[in-house]
């Protein structure tokens, strides 16, 4: 099957290999570093009141109204724990198919410029007041904002697409992250960031869908077809955060705001894990980028990790809420019984997903896989040479597809000499 990498010119050549190299390790270590400091204070320090007019709040922070709110609603689990955590899964699903590509495809600047993207994706809607760090963390949104915005125009093989959009591809760039730099610091540019935001993601659709149907070969569809679905759910991501931050204020606590961070996460964990979701396709399925056995791993591990957390807080949840109903009380027995529900569905549930995603993705190395099982079992159980030979004659050539298959055995000693015995009889 063609690669993008053989039918493009995204090939970086030293020097400019070695600086984006460089450049992303750079970014990367400064995102990390600031994640971390940005969490342990989140972490560590009180929850923030957002009721003040100069509050720094938006509808991801969850403040110390909220919390009360959220307890007086009868809510069993802390809605701040749950919140920050989800939440840092979602960006760590972006994160890890950014090192991913990093580690496969640094000589390739598009695939160099979605990797740094996603990297950035960890500091996304900052920590609050972080002093003097706003301003790094700023920059390194800015960073994100450059280094994503002209990826529909140029994917996936560097070449802008329809030929006018290279003439508006960097103005555009330019002015949405210069608009998002100021609208950090100033609320009264986030006029001008949201009229560019919607001009870029029409652009940014016209484009892709331009590409699919005028410019993309067979291999190219599949996996615009996939990041455009992709691109799809982080907009609903943008347009939830847009729309929350507007119907339900931060500044106005209330039941209804709580069901609307509720439901605001779902479309977050959902939207960013869909993209990840659909890069792993495009990147297993139609071997965007060349990235194959590492993916695949890290996908099977990511859907893992999911299910069993899902599983983990929907046990913990229901099973509180027994106890609760029953006692008046929470017990730590729910906690118990979850973790050990966990530890037992482990080996089964990674067999499981590790089964569909060959089924979907490996499909002839999960048939050569499953038949070489069967002949596995048919050499334990099978006593008849003959039948023996001819089976493992089908097994090589389902497996290997040779144009033709001989079979040679060795003669024993026992056979000669019974050879030897007929002779002279």
């Amino acid at each position: 099957m063609n690669t993008i990498a053989s039918e493009s010119n995204t090939t970086l050549r030293p020097p400019w290999v070695h600086l984006a190299r460089a450049a992303w390790i750079l970014i990367s270590l400064a995102t990390l570093t600031l994640f971390l400091v940005g969490t342990v204070k989140t972490i560590r320090a009180p929850l923030p009141s957002c009721i003040a007019p100069d509050a720094a709040c938006t509808q991801v922070f969850i403040s110390r109204e909220d919390a009360q709110i959220a307890e007086q609603m009868g809510l069993p689990i802390p809605l701040f724990a749950v919140t920050l955590a989800l939440a840092i899964v979602a960006r760590l699903s972006l994160v890890v198919v950014g090192i991913i590509i990093f580690w496969r495809r640094s000589d390739d600047w598009v695939a160099m410029m979605l990797s740094g993207s996603l990297m950035t994706t960890l500091i996304e809607g900052g920590f609050g007041n972080m002093g003097v760090l706003n301003v790094a963390i700023a920059l390194l949104f800015a960073i994100g904002a450059a280094l994503f915005n002209p990826l529909p125009f140029v994917f996936p093989n560097g070449r802008p697409e329809p030929r006018w959009t290279r003439w508006i591809v960097i103005p555009l760039t330019a002015g949405f992250t210069l608009t998002s730099l100021a609208a950090y610091f100033s609320p009264q540019w986030a006029g001008p960031n949201a009229a560019l935001t919607i001009i870029w993601v029409t652009l940014s659709l016209y484009a892709m869908v331009y590409r699919y149907f005028r410019v993309s070969n067979a291999v190219e569809r599949q996996q615009t077809k996939w990041v455009l679905l992709g691109l799809s759910a982080t907009f609903v991501v943008g347009i939830n955060y847009v729309v929350s931050n507007s119907i339900f204020p931060s500044s106005q606590p209330s039941p209804t705001r709580i069901t609307g961070l509720l439901i605001g996460l779902a479309l977050y964990l959902g939207g960013y894990g869909f993209f990840a979701f659909s890069m792993g396709v495009a990147m297993l399925r139609y071997r965007l980028w060349d990235i194959d056995l590492l993916i695949r791993r890290t996908l099977i591990y990511s859907i893992l990790s999911g299910l069993l957390a899902l599983t983990y807080f929907g046990s913990v949840v229901v099973l509180q809420g027994i106890f609760t109903a029953i006692s008046g009380q929470s017990s730590a027995v729910s906690i118990v019984i979850s973790t050990l529900t966990i530890a037992a569905l482990f080996f089964p549930l990674r067999n499981r997903v590790q089964d569909f995603i060959d089924r979907r993705f490996y499909r002839k190395k999960y048939d050569a896989a499953k038949t070489l099982a069967e002949f596995a079992a048919t050499c334990r159980d099978e006593t008849d040479l003959d039948k023996l030979t001819a089976r493992l004659v089908e097994v090589v050539d389902e497996t290997m597809q040779p144009e033709s298959v001989a079979l040679w055995l060795k003669p024993t000693e026992t056979a000669i000499s019974r050879k030897g015995i007929n002779d002279q009889r």
